[in-house]
Parts: structure tokens; sequence; C-alpha cells
């Protein structure tokens, strides 16, 4: 009786851990969901890592926030965190220019996180309007969602081929990333974007997440500011810009590219401005082509 007692407890215990072991990839961890799109979305490659493999397009929730990852249709050669505009969906660019299409089929995943009314902060301020407050900085785009998607997921690992794609405020997003990490993407690619809000001061956008100017002067000017430190980017950036813009001002582009050149001449920084382009989808999907050949010249 002894030894089948024991000989139950035995099976009893392979049964568990064979359990939790079947489940321990479906979890990751206690703030990851996938909303449906794959019924094969995780494999497990490495338990120690908890790397899963991607067979289809996804979603994940990471700390509330949602986040779509799309897979190229050949093999991966890269990956794109792009950056929507203001108050744009997570897909916008997806569902309005070729963007996402054309960068598939050169084979480049896509992640796009939901990044709502955020201007890229590095946190939120006690003078950030109430409805903006809860939307994702910068921060956890670079503490949370990164080493999310690089611990589960195997992606944006350092020294990969990875890069910044934003429209508008993504483009601004784009900017303060690449300032804030290292190692991390090879380039990056901006279109109609601003870069230093010292010139707008009156701008309800840039005075709705700071604060007053005059009240909070660093705020504007440290390290929120890209252009004022331009001396400090590393990595090749691609601009883009309508001239006839009437949302975010060229000089914003035009202006942060002289610096770029004149403090850092041997990074590789390329300007493109359209005598005609607005801030529109019609100037963004011009763009795509010589932005996905600039990423894929920066390849490794």
């Amino acid at each position: 009786m002894i030894q089948k007692n024991i000989f139950l407890r035995v099976c009893i215990s392979v049964f568990i851990i064979a359990v939790l072991f079947l489940i321990s990839c479906s979890s990751g961890n206690a703030d990851k969901k996938v909303n449906g799109k794959s019924d094969s979305l995780l494999k497990k490659d490495s338990v120690k890592k908890q790397i899963c493999t991607l067979k289809n397009d996804t979603t994940v929730v990471i700390s509330g926030f949602h986040v779509d990852i799309a897979l190229p249709v050949k093999e991966a050669i890269g990956t794109i965190l792009i950056l929507n505009g203001w108050n744009f969906s997570r897909d916008h660019c997806c569902k309005n220019c070729s963007f996402c299409d054309e960068a598939k089929g050169k084979g480049f995943r896509l992640i796009m996180p939901e990044m709502g009314l955020s201007v890229f902060s590095d946190k939120i301020y006690p003078e950030t309007r109430n409805d903006w407050r809860k939307y994702p900085t910068r921060t956890w785009v670079i503490d949370t969602m990164i080493p999310f998607m690089q611990k589960h997921f195997n992606l944006l690992i350092q020294n990969d081929n990875n890069f910044l794609y934003g429209i508008s405020t993504g483009s601004r997003g784009v900017a303060l990333i690449a300032l804030h990490t290292k190692n991390i993407f090879l380039a990056g690619a901006a279109l109609s974007g601003d870069y230093d809000q010292t010139l707008m001061k009156n701008d309800n956008l840039m005075r709705g997440f700071y604060g007053n100017y005059d009240l909070f002067p660093d705020r504007w000017e440290g390290d929120e500011n890209p252009f004022r430190n331009a001396s400090k980017y590393t990595i090749p950036i691609y601009f883009g810009h309508g001239l006839k813009d009437q949302v975010v001002a060229s000089e914003q582009t035009i202006l942060f590219y002289k610096e770029l050149k004149r403090v850092k001449p041997d990074v590789g920084f390329e300007l493109h401005t359209d005598s005609l382009g607005g801030h529109n989808y019609k100037f963004w999907g011009s763009q795509t082509k010589a932005v996905l050949d600039f990423f894929l010249k920066n390849r490794k």
C-alpha cells in the first residue's frame, strides 16, 4: 500500500509539472493577453528565456496598452517600430497608405503600439492634462514594451536590424526614442514631425503635457527637446516634410536636419522636402519607397 501511494504521488507530481510546462508559454507573464488573431500564436522555444515563435499576425497587451505585431510575407530581414500620429490608431498608417504592405513585402516585421494622445514625453507631469494622463510615454516604450518584445518574441534585440518609422507626432517619437536608446535601432525615418517645442511656446499640445514654458523651461529645453540634443544622435535618420504643411511647420524638420548635419556631419542624415506636400497620406505615402530604401541601405 505504501509503495502504491508513493507511485501515485509521483504520477501526480509529473502530471502537474507537465501541465505547468505546457501553459507557461501561453501565460508568459500576467501582463500579456492575446486577442484572438492567432490560434497558434505561441510555440515554446526556450523554457528559461520564455521566447515564443509567432506564426501569424497578432496583438498583445502590455501594461494595458495594445501592440500589433505584423509578420512579413517572406523571410524576415528586420523589424520596424511604427509610431503613428497624435490620436491616430495603432494601425492608422497601415489602413491609409501602402507603407505596411510594402514593408512586409520587403521582409520587415512591423510592431505598432497604441500611443493615442502621447507626445512621447519622458513621464506624465503634474501639469499634464488629466484626460491625457492615461496614454503611454516614451519611458513605457523603452523600459516596458521593448524589453517585453525582447523577452517573449526575440524582437528588437540589440544590434539587430531594427528601425524606427513615424509620421506627424510619431516622428517626434522617432527622434526621442532614437535619442534615449543605444544599440537597438540602426536607423529611423521621421515624416512631418516637430523637434523643437521652444519654437511654438503657445502650442496647446506642448503646453498640455509640459505646462507653460515660462514656468517649466527645463522641460521644454532639456532631454524632451530633440533639437537641443542634436549632438547626441548616433543613428542616421531620414527626414521628410511637405512645404505646404499647414499642421506642423516644415521649418521644424529643416532646422533640425541642419543642426544634426552641423554637429554630426558623418552620421548619414537625409532630408527630403516636397514643394506641394501637405500634412497627409498623399505626402507620407509618396515617401514609402525612399524610406524603405533608406532602411535597406542601413541594414547590417
